[in-house]
């Protein structure tokens, strides 16, 4: 989960292209061109008084939401999944969808995590390193149990602040820091960015090259797309009044 893709640099052409048909690909050339949704979720619960309600989504709705998604074909995958199909020898299926759940919420354990795995689903994870621990934030066991039942672990920051106002030394300690503290304490390769408020520029869009992160993902309403910027992928934001009809109009318009 969330590896680099392996290099092909040296294998026979024959033995490239028995390896590519072998995944469903004849050549690194047939990589899967299609774009995907990402949805973006955030507290999995009941609003409490004088909380930022749309980021609330009640679990019996993410349930709803996730049988309609099922019904209609889809399958989720994780963004590791989606690259590989994307610039490599890996396959999805034909309706793939991602499940990406931000900072690092106690309910994102206690209610998604359970949630997803009625369907035997991976989610993404895009943790703030800071929030760890702390008070309704997961805890590294929970953490863990999630990457064991296969959800990949993505970097969103140590602080969650605007990484567009911070100084330069702070935004390498925000970006680059919150990856190798994922690194050091889970052992993933955590490859992928989520923007705090989904905000960036070319500053923090160059912060998070030079971390080594493959991609990184926005706010920006859209369909991820193999021909976008990957430092600006799309995401679909689920609010606490979306049906499950309205997220499937989203998934499948990106808006």
């Amino acid at each position: 989960m969330g590896c680099h893709p392996r290099s092909s640099a040296g294998l026979p052409a024959a033995l490239l292209a028995a390896l590519f048909a072998a995944s469903g690909s004849s050549t690194a050339g047939a990589a899967s061109t299609q774009p995907v949704p990402i949805l973006a979720y955030h507290h999995i619960g009941t609003a409490p008084p004088g909380a930022n309600r749309p980021l609330w989504v009640p679990p019996s709705l993410l349930r709803r939401q996730l049988r309609g998604l099922a019904r209609a074909g889809y399958e989720a995958v994780t963004l590791d999944q989606v690259w590989r199909a994307w610039h490599g020898p890996g396959t999805l299926p034909a309706r793939p969808v991602v499940l990406s759940f931000d900072d690092g919420y106690a309910s994102q354990w206690r209610s998604a995590a359970p949630a997803l795995a009625a369907h035997h689903w991976p989610g993404v994870l895009n943790l703030q390193t800071g929030r760890l621990g702390a008070r309704g934030g997961l805890t590294a066991g929970q953490v863990r149990a999630m990457i064991e039942s296969g959800w990949e672990i993505d970097a969103h920051s140590v602080t969650h602040p605007d990484l567009r106002k911070v100084t330069a030394r702070r935004l390498a300690a925000e970006v680059a820091g919150s990856r190798r503290a994922l690194r050091a304490r889970f052992g993933v390769a955590a490859d992928f960015f989520a923007y705090p408020y989904g905000r960036s520029d070319a500053a923090v869009r160059a912060a998070v090259r030079r971390a080594g992160f493959l991609g990184a993902t926005t706010t920006a309403r859209g369909l991820a797309s193999p021909d976008a910027d990957p430092f600006a992928l799309g995401r679909v934001l689920v609010a606490a009044n979306d049906s499950p009809s309205s997220v499937l109009r989203m998934v499948r318009s990106g808006g």
